[in-house]
């Protein structure tokens, strides 16, 4: 008996997944194929996630019409963290017989060495990998060092997924965009209805920009969003910023929502739309997290010492899919591995961009670049 297992956070299921699953039917041929849902995966915050019910029922609507496909409540049942190797010591024990295959895609491949009981892992199942679209993973490269590591090879699923993720989603969820592209119908039907993945007045937000700015701004709170799960920080802060940073770009200085706003002194008026933004957010929407105010209100200028959510929506601002510059494709996989370096360069090239222009260059950009400047110099040193 075989028995093929995938699990994930399924935050929410998406098409790829779906597709995942019927392509390992049609090539491992498998008895069985169980789905199994996490509790709290090891590598997420709990508090960003939709709840465990939802997330268990919106794949049993995904996988309903696959064959021998069942969906277990296992993790979720068991509750704590969801550590693989728990679940399939909990299979083998199901099914001593089987031969187990574990899936996963070209990134969990590469973190496979970081997982809890790898060994373990690999003596309780054969492990069977997928490629994914967006994830760089040179397949023999890592039987290379797989086989190095463990001493034996993983399987490769001849699948290729479209550059679709959970986080994608969760973000066009919060915009109010279109799901049917990425999402199983049923499943767009269940967020609709039980309204999972809200964020406070990002939809209003929009309505305050014009449709190209809207587009820009659904691709920068994506950008930063995929980014800023790498540095653990919370979605929900990162959509909310996101979603505001540019609301006052088109907002004239006398209208109601700009009454009692002062601006700073010598502001640009390519700069000034970063502090009516953040006045807004605060007394139009009630945003009272200093975070996602600070990460409006210099998203644009920059900064010494900012926070982690402003790196991230100041450079996400700069890099998305939609700008196009020369060394753009440089920055962004600088972004990907390290915020500080990626700070200097980008401010680097605003300030050589404004000074070829000859632009207004706003003084608290040049003291965030000497900032990072300076520090990018004493991490050099030591």
């Amino acid at each position: 008996m075989k028995i093929a297992i995938f699990g994930g956070s399924f935050d929410p299921v998406h098409l790829e997944h779906v597709q995942l699953v019927r392509t390992a039917a049609e090539v491992l041929q498998p008895d069985k194929i169980i789905v199994v849902p996490a509790f709290v995966p090891p590598h997420k915050q709990e508090k960003n996630m939709a709840p465990a019910h939802d997330r268990l029922q919106m794949a049993k609507f995904a996988f309903a019409g696959i064959r021998n496909c069942e969906v277990s409540a296992y993790e979720i049942n068991a509750g704590g963290t969801s550590y693989t190797c728990r679940t399939l010591r909990h299979f083998h024990q199901l099914y001593p017989d089987a031969t187990l295959y574990l899936l996963v895609g070209a990134d969990m491949l590469q973190d496979f060495y970081t997982w809890r009981e790898p060994e373990e892992i690999l003596q309780l199942a054969e492990l069977v990998a997928c490629r994914r679209t967006g994830v760089d993973a040179d397949f023999r490269a890592e039987q290379a060092r797989f086989a190095a590591r463990f001493s034996k090879p993983f399987q490769v699923l001849e699948f290729t997924g479209r550059d679709i993720s959970s986080t994608k989603a969760r973000v066009l969820c919060a915009f109010g965009e279109e799901l049917h592209l990425y999402l199983p119908g049923e499943v767009v039907d269940y967020i609709e209805a039980n309204e999972l993945y809200r964020v406070e007045c990002v939809k209003e937000a929009l309505q305050y920009l014009k449709p190209a700015r809207r587009k820009h701004t659904v691709r920068v709170a994506m950008t930063a969003a995929e980014v800023g799960a790498k540095y653990k920080v919370s979605e929900h802060a990162i959509i909310l910023a996101a979603g505001l940073h540019d609301v006052a770009k088109y907002v004239a200085p006398t209208a109601p929502e700009l009454a009692g706003f002062a601006p700073p002194d010598d502001v640009p008026a390519p700069v000034l739309h970063q502090y009516t933004g953040a006045y807004m957010a605060e007394h139009r929407f009630g945003v009272t997290d200093a975070d996602v105010l600070n990460a409006v209100r210099y998203h644009t200028s920059g900064r010494p010492e900012m926070g982690m959510l402003e790196k991230i929506i100041f450079l996400a601002d700069m890099l998305e899919p939609g700008r196009d510059f020369p060394g753009v494709g440089k920055l962004r996989r600088i972004f990907a591995r390290d915020l500080d370096e990626c700070l200097y360069r980008c401010l680097k090239s605003e300030l050589k961009f404004l000074k070829k222009a000859k632009a207004a260059i706003y003084p608290l950009t040049v003291r965030a670049y000497e900032y990072y400047k300076k520090k990018r110099s004493r991490s050099w040193i030591h």
